[in-house]
C-alpha cells in the first residue's frame, strides 16, 4: 500500500510537515527587503528555501507510489494497516483528513498560483464524504417541532442496547426552515466523519447509492463505529454501514446492539466531526486570502461558496443534543425544552447527526450535542465565517450565530 519510509505517517502528521515548512516563509517584516511583486504574482517565491521543502513534502505526498490518496483521490487517514485512533486500520479516512487536505492544497495555491487541485478537493469530498441526496433521502419528513426522541446516554457500553423514550420533550429547531429556504433542499451539507476507503468491512455502503452493495463492491463505504457512550474505546466499537438494511448484522442488521425500540425500521444516519468542518472553512479563508493576493479570487470563489454554506449547518454543533434550553439543569430527562435560542450554547460540540427512513418515507431526526472540548473550537473559522462576505452563510441568523460563537469561544479558552 505504501513505499518504505512512508509506511507509519498519518495523512495529516505529513501534512502538518508540509504547512510548517509554508507556514514560516519569510514574508514578513523580518525578512530581506525585495522588490514588491506584481498583484498577480504567487504570494511566495518558488526559490526560497521553506518553499522548496514544502513542494518536496508536496510531492511526497502526492506520490502514487506512497500510498497517501485511493484510487478514487480520497486521503487515508493514514497509511499503516492497524492503528489505535478513532478510526482502528490505515484503510479508512476521516472528515479530518478531508480538512488537512484542504489546507494542503491551499497553500499549494499560495506558493504555485495554482488552484486546480484545491478546487479538485472539494470535489472530491463532495463526491464521497459529503452526503448525496441519495444518501440521506428523507430529509422532508423532518419535523423541526421534534427533532429525536430522547435515548438516555450511558457511562459504560454494558449498558447498551439504550432504550428509546417518548416522554422526554425535545425542543425546537431553529434553523431548519431557514437552511432549507436558503438552498432549497432540507438535506443536510456536512461531511460524515468516517469511511471505509477500500471497503475492508465488506458493506459497500457506496456513495452516492444509499445501498449495501456487498463486499464485491470497490471504492469506498460509509461506515460508523462509536455509539455507546464516553467509555466505548476503538477496541470495544462496532463498525457498521451508515446505511442499515439489514442485510448484514442480525434480523434487525446492527440497530438492535446499540438501540431498544419495540420495532425496527430500515434507516441511513451520518456523524459529523465539526472540528473537521470548521477546518475545512478556516482552508477556505485561507485559500480565499491567499488568491486574492494574487488577484485571482474568482479561481476559488465557487469552492469558498461550499465552505460557506458547509459552515451554515455546521451550526447544529452549536446546539444542545436534544434542543434543550441552555442552564443549570443536569438531567436531561427533565431539563426544559427549548425555542428559539435559548438551547444554544454556541460552541463547537464533539459532533451533530441526522438520519431517517430508508426509502424516503416517513421520518427523519436530527441532533446537536452538549459536549464540547477545547480542542474542537476554532475561533478563526467562527470570525471568518461571521466577516468574511465571501464566506458569510445564507442563511439570516448565521452571522450572528457565528459572531456570538465566537465570543463564546474565546470565552471557553480563558475559562
Amino acid at each position: 500500500m505504501s513505499a518504505p519510509g512512508f509506511s507509519r505517517r498519518r495523512f495529516a502528521a505529513a501534512v502538518g510537515g508540509a504547512l510548517f515548512a509554508a507556514a514560516v516563509t519569510p514574508t514578513l517584516a523580518s525578512a530581506a527587503p525585495t522588490a514588491k511583486k506584481p498583484a498577480t504574482s504567487p504570494v511566495a517565491t518558488a526559490d526560497d528555501p521553506y518553499t522548496t521543502a514544502f513542494l518536496t513534502q508536496y510531492n511526497k505526498i502526492k506520490d502514487s507510489a506512497n500510498g497517501y490518496f485511493s484510487d478514487e483521490g480520497i486521503p487515508y487517514h493514514c497509511v499503516e494497516t492497524l492503528i489505535v485512533e478513532a478510526p482502528d486500520h490505515g484503510h479508512q479516512t476521516t472528515s479530518e483528513a478531508f480538512s488537512y487536505w484542504f489546507w494542503l492544497e491551499a497553500t499549494y495555491g499560495r506558493v504555485t498560483g495554482n488552484w486546480t487541485p484545491f478546487n479538485n478537493a472539494w470535489a472530491t469530498a463532495e463526491k464521497y464524504i459529503i452526503p448525496t441526496h441519495t444518501d440521506q433521502p428523507s430529509n422532508s419528513s423532518y419535523n423541526a417541532s421534534s427533532p429525536a426522541t430522547y435515548i438516555p446516554e450511558w457511562p459504560e457500553v454494558n449498558k447498551y442496547p439504550s432504550a428509546l423514550d417518548s416522554s422526554v420533550s425535545s425542543g425546537q429547531d431553529p434553523i431548519a426552515s431557514e437552511l432549507n429556504s436558503a438552498y432549497g433542499t432540507p438535506d443536510i451539507y456536512g461531511m460524515h466523519w468516517l469511511m471505509d476507503v477500500d471497503n475492508i468491512y465488506g458493506y459497500g455502503n457506496t456513495p452516492g447509492t444509499g445501498a449495501e452493495n456487498g463486499p464485491t463492491a470497490s471504492g469506498p463505504s460509509y461506515i460508523n463505529s462509536y455509539q455507546r457512550g464516553a467509555q466505548e474505546s476503538v477496541w470495544e466499537t462496532i463498525p457498521q454501514p451508515t446505511t442499515d438494511l439489514f442485510k448484514y448484522g442480525g434480523p434487525n442488521g446492527y440497530l438492535d446492539l446499540f438501540v431498544k425500540d419495540s420495532s425496527y425500521s430500515q434507516q441511513w444516519k451520518y456523524t459529523n466531526a465539526p472540528d473537521a468542518d470548521a477546518r475545512a472553512v478556516q482552508a477556505a479563508y485561507w485559500a480565499y486570502r491567499w488568491a486574492s493576493a494574487q488577484g485571482n479570487a474568482s479561481a476559488v470563489s465557487a469552492s469558498v461558496a461550499k465552505a460557506a454554506k458547509m459552515g451554515d449547518y455546521l451550526r447544529y454543533s452549536l446546539f444542545d443534543k436534544y434542543f434543550k434550553k441552555i442552564g443549570n439543569c443536569t438531567d436531561p430527562k427533565s431539563c426544559a425544552a427549548g425555542t428559539g435560542r435559548d438551547s444554544e450554547h454556541y460552541l463547537l460540540a464533539w459532533y451533530y447527526a441526522w438520519g431517517g427512513a430508508e426509502n424516503g418515507g416517513g421520518w427523519a431526526w436530527r441532533i446537536g450535542d452538549g459536549t464540547a472540548q477545547q480542542g474542537y473550537q476554532n475561533p478563526l473559522a467562527a470570525w471568518a465565517l461571521a466577516n468574511v462576505p465571501s464566506l458569510t452563510p445564507k442563511s439570516p441568523t448565521a452571522k450572528s450565530d457565528w459572531t456570538t460563537s465566537l465570543q463564546r469561544q474565546l470565552e471557553f479558552y480563558q475559562w
